[in-house]
């Protein structure tokens, strides 16, 4: 059977001087506190710092035809890396955008030397948690009250870890 609609094509790449206002939408719909383009521009000052846009392919000619529906702000310090956060819009869920995303990011990290992974995820949020665990990370800690909420209630968080090499398999690290 033939399907007449079919989701535009995904891309993802690096997250550039230009992406800034981008990003901070994307990161203001996808969490109740925002981070805003000057956290933004600083965490990706940091030494190892950077980020990744994933955009659907609109209907339109140009660049408004690539609309940011995702994104993941990693860090990498030597062997380590850590995924600081990973959002994609609510009307783009369920649609394999965060994974493309978290795979992307695994490879990018491995290609510039880290060897594990770690993040920290909200205890309720049982759908990231699955995402994490498909992609080979386990639960290592948690962090008692680490998330505020805008209503004021604290949520403890897991610290989760994976191996990266072990969770890409036989992937080799790409040519810079």
């Amino acid at each position: 059977m033939l399907s007449f609609h079919q989701e535009p094509r995904l891309t993802i790449k690096p997250v550039g001087a230009f992406d800034l206002g981008r990003l901070a939408r994307l990161h203001r719909h996808c969490f109740e506190e925002g981070w805003s383009r000057s956290d933004l521009a600083h965490l990706l000052a940091l030494p190892g710092g950077f980020g990744l846009i994933a955009r659907r392919g609109g209907t339109f000619v140009g660049l408004d035809a690539l609309r940011g529906v995702g994104f993941a702000l990693l860090r990498v310090v030597r062997d380590e890396c850590e995924l600081l956060s990973l959002g994609v819009l609510p009307a783009h869920r369920r649609r394999g955008v965060a994974g493309e995303l978290l795979r992307t990011a695994m490879q990018s990290c491995l290609d510039g030397g880290a060897q594990s992974m770690f993040l920290e995820v909200a205890i309720d949020n049982l759908s990231a948690q699955a995402l994490y665990d498909r992609f080979g990370f386990v639960r290592v800690g948690t962090r008692p009250d680490y998330y505020a909420r805008p209503d004021g209630t604290r949520m403890h968080a897991y610290t989760m870890r994976c191996d990266l090499v072990a969770a890409l398999g036989s992937r080799a690290p790409q040519p810079r």
